[in-house]
């Protein structure tokens, strides 16, 4: 049976913040004002850790894998 973890991140900045999911250096613009959902599912419990060092949220959750949503959507990554 897989757990399924969730937490919210809203960019209350007055700038687009760029979120990272680690480890698998996936990337997504969060606009100003936007909410985001961060979802896990994994077999099994693990950690989830998020830094922010001025201009980055990093999330390191070493889930099986690892979505973010917004209003219901799973948000595309950004590689550049």
């Amino acid at each position: 049976m897989n757990l399924c973890t969730s937490f919210v991140f809203t960019n209350n900045s007055e700038k687009t913040m760029k979120l990272i999911l680690e480890p698998w250096a996936e990337e997504y613009n969060i606009p100003v004002g936007m909410k985001v959902e961060i979802v896990t599912d994994d077999p099994k419990e693990n950690v989830i850790e998020v830094e922010y060092d001025g201009e980055n949220v990093i999330v390191y959750g070493w889930a099986d894998s690892m979505s973010v949503q917004s209003e219901g959507e799973v948000l595309e990554a950004d590689f550049g």
